[in-house]
């Protein structure tokens, strides 16, 4: 993510979201967010907790069970929110959003700026409504199918310190499947270099930190 303070730049911005009238009363705490494809523009543990507005591009909101599986809870555009639960309680676990292409948002720190966002009666009334948007979406999705083998990617590069899987048998468990299932595919990736196994039982993502949904289409 790149930062941007420039006062012109906000204000050019913010005359390009329907959110103007609103957020013009809360400038001074703006800033401008930049996120590149494939980049995440909300994770969870992330240091700094930020509501932005999305500008430019589009993000994927999703999220990811302790099995692997995979829920795709909405598509963020121009004009969508992100980070409005922030305000109120702590990220939730498990839930991402990645830039689908070059994105640009507005955005703000929650703990630095939260008094003035509660005393905003008009930027509590937008939260509402963005959040009543998107349960209502929520409650009409399923997970994304996924294979058994797609699953064991995704659990070891969201939910395995580093993208490393320890203990067959916990890992089974977490993944609705046998040891000798998940030992099988695990071979498999290891010959292919997908995997390295550095121990009995442990087993490392080879490919590097920059690892998005991308890969799990292969």
């Amino acid at each position: 993510m790149k930062k941007f303070y420039d006062k012109a730049l906000i204000e050019t911005y913010l005359k390009q979201t329907k959110h103007n009238p609103i957020m013009c009363g809360l400038q001074e705490h703006l800033f401008v967010a930049q996120y590149e494809k494939g980049e995440f523009v909300s994770m969870p543990l992330q240091q700094v907790h930020l509501f932005q507005i999305i500008i430019k591009g589009t993000i994927s909101i999703y999220f990811i069970r302790d099995d692997g599986s995979v829920y795709s809870l909405a598509t963020g555009k121009e004009n969508d929110l992100l980070g409005e639960m922030e305000i109120f309680q702590h990220q939730p676990n498990n839930v991402y959003a990645e830039a689908n292409d070059d994105v640009i948002c507005l955005a703000l720190s929650i703990e630095a700026s939260k008094g003035a966002l509660l005393k905003n009666c008009q930027f509590l009334q937008l939260i509402c409504e963005s959040l009543t948007q998107k349960m209502e979406s929520i409650t009409t999705l399923d997970a994304a199918p996924a294979s058994l083998k797609q699953r064991v990617l995704i659990y070891m590069n969201y939910k395995c310190r580093q993208g490393e899987l320890k203990g067959l048998q916990q890992a089974a468990v977490h993944l609705n499947c046998s040891s000798r299932q998940l030992q099988r595919i695990l071979n498999q990736y290891e010959a292919d270099g997908t995997v390295i196994k550095t121990g009995k039982g442990t087993y490392r993502l080879a490919v590097s930190s920059s690892f998005k949904r991308d890969n799990l289409r292969k």
